[in-house]
């Protein structure tokens, strides 16, 4: 994100966003590293590529418009972060449903949004279920970093929301 659209989303000038930012990468050299090297090896490429092999195409990347070749950069900084995550979230719902079957458990996913999944879950699988879907959510890939699985339980989804 750039100081102006971070500045739009928190209702602040684009100067103070801008300020936020340096600071961020300041505090984080590693990340714009990261960003830097990614949109040159995508621009290199024409594509990007997630830890799990994934690839997605960015033309922009070489269009002759300087719009479209910013967007471009924007996408290419975002999509192996964004991409991974969702790779990731793929491989956890398919191990989560494999469980619940295997299980013979009356509990089942219901919906994905973004990175959350909701699994209808009766009372009395509350115990077996919840560690089952945390434990397999948090160990879905192999990464330097631990994943962290937050769980809440209500009687529907904006009740487990609050």
């Amino acid at each position: 994100m750039e100081a102006y659209g971070l500045g739009q989303r928190l209702g602040i000038a684009t100067e103070e966003a801008s300020v936020i930012l340096d600071a961020y990468f300041e505090a984080f050299p590693n990340v714009k590293a990261y960003m830097e090297r990614t949109v040159v090896e995508a621009r290199m490429r024409g594509y990007t590529e997630t830890l799990f092999g994934r690839r997605r195409p960015i033309p922009e990347l070489s269009n002759s418009n300087f719009r479209i070749r910013q967007a471009g950069e924007r996408q290419a900084m975002n999509a192996g972060i964004q991409g991974l995550a969702a790779d990731i979230f793929k491989v956890a719902l398919v191990r989560i449903d494999e469980a619940l079957v295997e299980r013979a458990v009356a509990s089942r996913i219901v919906l994905q949004v973004h990175d959350e999944v909701l699994v209808e879950v009766p009372d009395h699988e509350r115990e077996v279920v919840g560690p089952l879907v945390i434990g397999i959510m948090r160990h879905a890939a192999a990464l330097d970093v631990p994943l962290e699985v937050n769980v809440a339980w209500g009687a529907n989804w904006a009740d487990a929301k609050t």
